[in-house]
């Protein structure tokens, strides 16, 4: 499917149910829009097309709501709506995924409770472990193999500062390989671990959040740092820890809804590391437009500017437009440690966004990664469709 018909053919397609809008107040690079509804839900359906799955057809819904009470304890700031995210999608290559996320605000925003559940049975590729072996052409019968995974990722913070929380995780994850090709079967790091693996993991998590809004910041800082430790006390196979440290700023260029951000993660890891589980680039929130998992090993980093851009509209409550676009540049690099980058796989795109709900749109970005072909280097587009920010 070529991406760029899939961009046209996605525009005219149902995006949001009528009236959930209605009652947007006037917003400020101060305030986040405040409106009186409960539950408002965004069904969508649209095609799209990733390295990994190829052309695919996405449906869902976005669902926002505010459990009571709806003010901060001891302010009359409200607490921002509460989102839950569901979609799924069929592609070209017969992969099916699902995902689910939950970021709820209660207790007055004095508790956090984040979940993420996704679920994936694809045709999928392994290249092995380490830059130069993503490099590597892809193959019946040197990379490919059928993927059946799934993880369930909740996370709680507890306030104890205006901007500071800290809480736990629990991480459960399984991935099953058949059809392993005999390129991925002669992979010593594959061979070590085997096909099937389950894993599960508990951590702490400690956060600096000064955001307006998560889901859409015109301005703040937010870190997330946290450390994962995996073993069999909960029914895991492998033994090994995980670093992530998470870091994002936003700053407002003039008016409200011109807003430069960027971002810089690192994921590091240690022990018996699973195969499926190491640190990859490649995804809708990261470098888009690399293949998820071509590029994987026990620490990775990247680095992504992006400038978002909402038109003005006299017609609309606060003078915003529904409609806006972005544009970023980024890279990142994977290796054995934190110290063993030495190369880098450059980012770039540009996105369209279309607001569905307050300061929250459906996404399209058209994501270019760097392939490496014998006869030149070609940058190769993909498309993504989601909703809220890539980060």
């Amino acid at each position: 499917m070529n991406p760029v018909r899939s961009l046209v053919s996605w525009l005219p397609l149902l995006l949001f149910t009528g009236g959930s809008l209605a009652a947007q107040q006037p917003a400020s690079a101060d305030s986040a829009p405040v409106d009186n509804k409960g539950l408002l839900i965004t069904p969508f359906i649209a095609p799209g097309y990733t390295p990994e799955m190829g052309g695919l057809l996405t449906l869902g819904a976005l669902m926002s709501f505010r459990p009571a009470p709806i003010l901060k304890r001891g302010s009359q700031e409200p607490v921002q709506r509460s989102t839950l995210t569901v979609n799924g999608s069929y592609s070209t290559t017969g992969a099916i995924n699902a995902n689910a996320k939950l970021s709820t605000y209660l207790r007055g925003d004095e508790l956090r409770l984040f979940v993420d559940f996704a679920y994936k049975d694809m045709p999928d590729e392994y290249w092995g472990v380490g830059y130069e072996a993503g490099q590597a052409p892809e193959g019946d019968s040197t990379t490919s193999y059928q993927r059946s995974s799934w993880a369930l990722f909740p996370k709680v913070l507890f306030r104890f500062t205006p901007t500071i929380m800290v809480g736990g995780a629990l991480d459960f994850n399984s991935t099953t390989a058949t059809d392993v090709s005999p390129g991925m079967a002669e992979d010593p790091y594959y061979q070590k671990f085997g096909a099937t693996n389950l894993n599960s993991g508990t951590g702490v998590v400690f956060q600096f959040d000064s955001r307006d809004i998560a889901a859409n910041a015109w301005k703040g800082l937010y870190l997330n740092a946290q450390a994962l430790f995996y073993g069999t006390t909960l029914g895991g196979n492998n033994t090994y820890q995980v670093y992530d440290i998470d870091y994002r700023q936003y700053r407002p260029l003039g008016r409200p809804g011109r807003t430069l951000g960027w971002t810089v993660r690192t994921r590091s890891s240690r022990g018996d590391v699973p195969w499926a589980e190491l640190s990859q680039l490649g995804s809708s929130t990261d470098l888009r437009g690399y293949r998820q998992g071509r590029y994987r090993d026990k620490a990775m980093v990247y680095a992504i500017v992006e400038y978002r851009h909402q038109f003005t509209s006299a017609k609309r409550p606060g003078g915003l437009s529904r409609h806006g676009v972005v544009g970023w540049v980024g890279g990142g690099s994977v290796g054995e440690d934190l110290g063993g980058f030495d190369h880098i796989l450059p980012n770039w795109g540009v996105g369209y966004r279309f607001e569905v709900q307050p300061r929250m749109s459906v996404r399209m970005d058209i994501g270019f990664g760097k392939e490496f072909y014998s006869d030149g280097d070609v940058f190769e587009p993909a498309v993504y469709f989601n909703f809220t920010e890539a980060f």
